[in-house]
Order: structure tokens, then C-alpha cells, then sequence
């Protein structure tokens, strides 16, 4: 910063950057007063020339920090919708797949279901009758026993008539 004062010094008013003895007899003629005026209002219009940069370039950073922040903003609004998107995606596609896999297990939980049905129904059947042959097998053994005691069979019929 102090290089630039002193670049701008030497290039618009070499009287103040080299201090000598014809600068003060310039000033007492009207043409040396003119020309240090000029050289006076060229550092005026030099110095303002750089503010107005200083205050531009404030200006474009302020301008590019808004539009980062904005971009930033865009990106993080888009990614999120996109993410949103991706997920109601992968939903829809869930859903069937969940529904006929459902499907399937009902369906197999209602054969199964069936089978068992079957089965024990003709569990029962096979006990049912595994229960009457025994009975049956039972009350033979019975009355053959009694008629191995006994010697006699008394099957009496009575006919009345």
C-alpha cells in the first residue's frame, strides 16, 4: 500500500516526491500555479480512480459471496428433492414387491393350511377306525374267551307264536 502512495506521488507530482529549490519559484509565476493545480487535480482524479476500484471490487465480492451462497442453497434444495424423488422411487417399487410377496406367503400359508386339514382329517379317519377294529377285535376276543370258558354257546332264540 505504501509502494502505490508513492508510485502515484512520483508519477503525478514530482515537486512533492523531490523537494529542490524550482518548485517554490514555479509557484510565484501563474503558470507554474496553473500547472501544479493540473498535476493537484490528476492525483485528486488518480485517487479516485483507485477508490472507485476499491469500492467495485467490494462490491463484485459481496456480488460472488450472495451468489455463492444462493448456489449453495440451489444445490442443497436440488439434492434434496432428488433424494426425496429417489426415495418415493424406490417405494413404489417396494410396494408390489412387498404385496406379492404377501400374496405368496398367504398363499402358501392357506395350502399349507389345507394340507394340514387333509391330514388330520384322515389321521382321524385311520384313528376312527383303528379304534372300531379294536373294539371289534376286543368284543371277539371277549365272547370267544367266554365261550372257551364255558363249553357252551347259549344263543337261545325264543319264538313265541
Amino acid at each position: 500500500m505504501l509502494n502505490f502512495w508513492k508510485k502515484v506521488r512520483a508519477k503525478i507530482c514530482p515537486c512533492l516526491s523531490k523537494p529542490d529549490e524550482t518548485s517554490e519559484q514555479s509557484e510565484d509565476t501563474e503558470a507554474g500555479r496553473s500547472l501544479f493545480l493540473a498535476k493537484q487535480i490528476q492525483a485528486a482524479v488518480i485517487i479516485q480512480k483507485w477508490w472507485r476500484g476499491v469500492l467495485v471490487r467490494r462490491s463484485l465480492l459481496q456480488a460472488t459471496l450472495c451468489a455463492l451462497v444462493i448456489q449453495r442453497w440451489w444445490r442443497h434444495t436440488f439434492n434434496k428433492a432428488q433424494e426425496e424423488r429417489r426415495i418415493r422411487a424406490l417405494v413404489m417399487y417396494i410396494w408390489p414387491e412387498k404385496s406379492t410377496v404377501l400374496l405368496q406367503s398367504m398363499f402358501r400359508m392357506w395350502l399349507m393350511k389345507t394340507r394340514y386339514k387333509k391330514y388330520q382329517k384322515a389321521a382321524q379317519v385311520i384313528q376312527n377306525n383303528w379304534r372300531h377294529y379294536s373294539f371289534r377285535r376286543e368284543s371277539n376276543v371277549c365272547s370267544l374267551d367266554n365261550l372257551a370258558h364255558d363249553g357252551i354257546d347259549l344263543n337261545i332264540e325264543i319264538v313265541v307264536g
